[in-house]
């Protein structure tokens, strides 16, 4: 073997060793982009799903009146036309959300990192908890909605 072959198979292991360096690279990439969309997603949903229920709270001074409004406004969030008995059971587990948020004045209380955080926030933690134990999913994983495809017609 001459200089230039040993060389050559050199450049080729270092090329081949770059390339399973690029793919693992790409790979851990996209795993952690996937990661950051569905955060991101969450904290939309999460975000409107309390700016509802804040809507429909507001102004409020009937405890009750506040806490049907609410569910309303949950199950219109989520496109529920019925409350069959699961449904029923996951509204009235955000129940102390709908209460809180209904109060106006937040009580705090301490957050995993000891900070203080709202009523409702730990209320919401401690449902989105309840639901994944329960569900073994995410919550707001309710909000995705499959959309079949139309056909477009042109006349």
């Amino acid at each position: 073997m001459t200089q230039a072959d040993d060389l050559i198979c050199a450049f080729e292991r270092a090329a081949a060793d770059a390339r399973r360096a690029e793919e693992a690279y790409r790979k851990r990439a996209a795993r952690r982009i996937e990661e950051l969309a569905r955060e991101r997603a969450t904290a939309y949903r999460r975000l409107n799903l309390i700016r509802a229920i804040a809507n429909a709270v507001s102004g409020s001074t009937d405890a009750k009146k506040a806490a049907k409004a609410a569910r309303a406004a949950v199950r219109r969030e989520l496109d529920w036309d019925s409350e069959t008995p699961r449904r029923k059971e996951v509204l009235d587990r955000l129940q102390p959300v709908f209460t809180f948020l209904a109060m106006g004045e937040l009580p705090e209380s301490s957050g995993e990192d000891g900070t203080p955080e709202s009523a409702a926030l730990t209320e919401l933690r401690a449902f989105e908890d309840w639901y994944r134990t329960e569900t073994g999913s995410d919550f707001y994983a309710l909000f995705d909605r499959y959309m079949p495809e139309t056909p477009r017609v042109d006349f």
